[in-house]
């Protein structure tokens, strides 16, 4: 099937470009295999057109020769050196080198450390090709699998409450996981000054979020496998987490 191949169905009239957008910070141990994964996902048939964008914040670790390596061997790796460093910061400049360079009709966030399952990349694209345009991967939905240490699974639950709570959201479970796809025109209708892509305390996901379905975005989500970083280190400050979901969501609440 070609790039331009029409199909019967009324949501593919051609095939649509999906761009996953993973962020990285010396992931050498994972790079190579996460890559390999995601791109296993495309299927022969498939109307979606699939590519991985790495979006590395100069890595000191060896990553960019990893990637640049593989991406001299097939045309739907890519690399994007964001210098500066922050996941909020390589997510929001891969979005847009992926729509501005890539052609992406269709956006990914994802992590490099396989805590976020490849295999359910499939389940997503099918819901983006039912006419949603922003899917969201959940931990809360009937069918997930989550098997994140105990402490985790308390910092999630509970953040995700006080967010919903707080801002009245009735329309996804979850807020706080990066796993999602949405549309290029989904995106575009985001002011980016509105989201904290600079800050390290991985608040940009939640509101992130927000926007979007402020934005008037059609979501729906699939229940989601999460699984336990198994090489490499996180990124994430816990307490300073906590302060910022706590908050954005007093903020947001006086400011409704």
């Amino acid at each position: 099937m070609t790039p331009n191949q029409s199909t019967t169905s009324p949501h593919y009239q051609t095939i649509r470009r999906v761009v996953i957008v993973i962020p990285t910070y010396n992931e050498k141990e994972n790079a190579s295999e996460i890559i390999t994964a995601v791109l296993a996902e495309q299927k022969p048939d498939d109307v979606f057109d699939l590519h991985v964008l790495i979006a590395d914040s100069h890595s000191t670790d060896g990553t960019i020769r990893i990637v640049e390596d593989l991406a001299q061997t097939n045309p739907r790796i890519h690399l994007l050196d964001v210098q500066e460093r922050g996941i909020g910061v390589g997510l929001y400049k891969g979005f847009c080198h992926a729509i501005d360079t890539l052609g992406a009709d269709i956006l990914f966030e994802m992590d490099a450390d396989f805590q976020h399952n490849p295999a359910d990349i499939s389940r997503f694209l099918e819901k983006i090709g039912e006419g949603y345009d922003l899917v969201v991967g959940s931990r809360f939905a009937l069918g997930s699998v989550n098997k994140m240490p105990w402490y985790r699974r308390i910092l999630s639950i509970g953040a995700n409450q006080v967010i919903r709570v707080m801002l009245n959201l009735q329309t996804v479970t979850e807020i706080t996981t990066s796993y999602r796809a949405f549309t290029k025109d989904l995106f575009l209708k985001i002011d980016p000054a509105t989201v904290p892509w600079q800050e390290r305390s991985f608040i940009f996901v939640p509101v992130f979020l927000v926007r979007m379905i402020e934005a008037g975005a059609n979501a729906t989500e699939i229940p989601m496998t999460m699984h336990p970083r198994v090489r490499g280190q996180s990124k994430m400050v816990y307490w300073k987490y906590i302060r910022d979901i706590i908050w954005f969501s007093i903020k947001s609440r006086l400011q409704r």
